[in-house]
């Protein structure tokens, strides 16, 4: 069964996430420090856990 919020799906009846414009900083922070984690790589399955996408992210350079 979908999850909607005012109408509109936001996690589908495959459980995939939907309709999601934007994120708050504490998403993003934990997004971006789960891809530093695995080494800069985040990849994207579909709904049968197949890998459909990889995608290599930049390194963080400290400033000198």
């Amino acid at each position: 069964m979908a999850i909607k919020v005012n109408g509109t799906v936001v996690v589908s009846d495959t459980r995939a996430l939907e309709a999601i414009t934007d994120t708050d900083a504490t998403t993003s922070a934990s997004i971006n420090n789960a891809i530093k984690d695995q080494q800069n790589v985040l990849r994207i399955y579909d709904s049968n856990g197949t890998e459909v996408r990889t995608l290599y992210c930049a390194q963080e350079t400290p400033f000198a």
